[in-house]
């Protein structure tokens, strides 16, 4: 059992108004494994006590943290949480880590896991913002905190993650671009080759993303029921791994692009990739979108001002080729639940949180409708 002792202050010799004040209480106790163990300094006893019966509460519960272990810094519970990260696609593992090393180290590494409270941290969000960070890069910046924070109430270092409840200003959306078909058309003619023009195709009118299109094979194209099997993704350069919802789909492809895939992938081996980089190799969707993606969407801005044709070519990524896919499929009177099927969400929920935007507004067909039912009263 914990007990509560009293001890005197040393005083200067001579000084007799510092013996009133020397009077001071300590705890003694030990820690469940037994160590003996001592806190000093309290001004009264009742305080003391306090801390003594709440010692004897943790003991008793399972929830003792030592005192001295709040001092382990950031820095070393990221050494504690770190391996986690192995279980991780290579792709997140090393955004999280750069996340660390580039905004959370700097600000946070040689702090005392105990010293972090929450004001503190929503001062340091608060000046991610105020340099212009990006709204996912300051969450990203938060999880790992949060994370490493979350390592360190499980090793008891800490009793409460202080990194709860922080909230981080909303950037405003800006209009997601779709291209038109004539815009594809576009997009396609200023590719260099066969492969690159393909790509734009089946990115533009299958709705896959990126990483999908990479990993596939010349196998998971059957021309005869013209349909694309997409069943895994690439993860990091050359990781493979499951799609991003972990479910297989087999996409529709459209006829005329079937007939040049046909032409594409005739003679070549199964297991091959069906689209490849420059050097013959699978595809690296970063590498795709800086030396190839980038330099021909600008091609093709300059191509559609030179031949005068409306408004101005969007500013777009290979992702919003995706979106486009979905565009289309709207356009042409596909419900939410053929698009979701199409482009492999989770739910026909996200399909409407991402494209709520595309698909037609009935409340008018509702307002008229009960009209009608107002003006047939008996």
């Amino acid at each position: 059992m914990a007990s509560v002792k009293p001890y005197y202050l040393k005083h200067e010799e001579g000084n007799e108004s510092s013996k009133k004040k020397a009077l001071r209480y300590m705890v003694q106790y030990r820690t469940p494994d037994r160590k003996l163990t001592k806190k000093r300094g309290f001004k009264r006893k009742g305080d003391a006590q306090k801390f003594a019966d709440e010692i004897e509460r943790t003991k008793d519960l399972g929830t003792f943290i030592h005192p001295q272990a709040g001092r382990t810094t950031v820095g070393e519970i990221f050494e504690l949480w770190r391996p986690s990260q192995d279980a991780l696609m290579p792709r997140t593992r090393r955004t999280n880590i750069s996340a660390y090393n580039v905004h959370v180290e700097p600000r946070w590494g040689n702090w005392p896991a105990n010293k972090i409270t929450a004001p503190d941290v929503r001062q340091w969000v608060s000046s991610l913002q105020a340099e212009g960070k990006k709204r996912d890069t300051i969450l990203r910046a938060i999880h790992v905190l949060r994370a490493i924070c979350d390592t360190a109430v499980e090793s008891k270092i800490i009793a409460v993650n202080p990194v709860q409840k922080i909230n981080v200003q909303r950037e405003l959306k800006k209009r997601r671009p779709y291209l038109t078909p004539q815009q594809i058309e576009t997009l396609v003619q200023v590719q260099e080759d066969e492969n690159e023009k393909l790509i734009i195709y089946t990115l533009s009118y299958c709705g896959l993303r990126i990483n999908e299109l990479a990993a596939l094979d010349v196998e998971d194209f059957d021309p005869e029921s013209l349909r694309l099997h997409v069943t895994k993704a690439v993860k990091d350069y050359g990781v493979i791994g499951s799609t991003k919802t972990y479910e297989n789909r087999r996409v529709p492809v459209p006829l005329f692009l079937s007939k040049r895939l046909q032409q594409f992938v005739e003679g070549r081996t199964a297991n091959t990739p069906l689209f490849v980089s420059k050097g013959g190799k699978r595809l690296d969707s970063d590498n795709y979108r800086a030396r190839v993606f980038n330099p021909s969407r600008e091609a093709a801005k300059a191509l559609w001002k030179r031949e005068k044709r409306p408004g101005d070519f969007p500013n777009i990524v290979p992702h919003s080729l995706r979106h486009t896919c979905a565009s289309l499929a709207i356009s042409v009177g596909a419900n939410v639940k053929a698009v979701q099927a199409l482009l492999g969400h989770e739910s026909a929920a996200v399909t409407l949180n991402i494209y709520a935007d595309l698909f037609p507004d009935d409340l008018h067909q509702v307002g008229e409708a009960l009209n009608e039912l107002h003006n047939h009263l008996d």
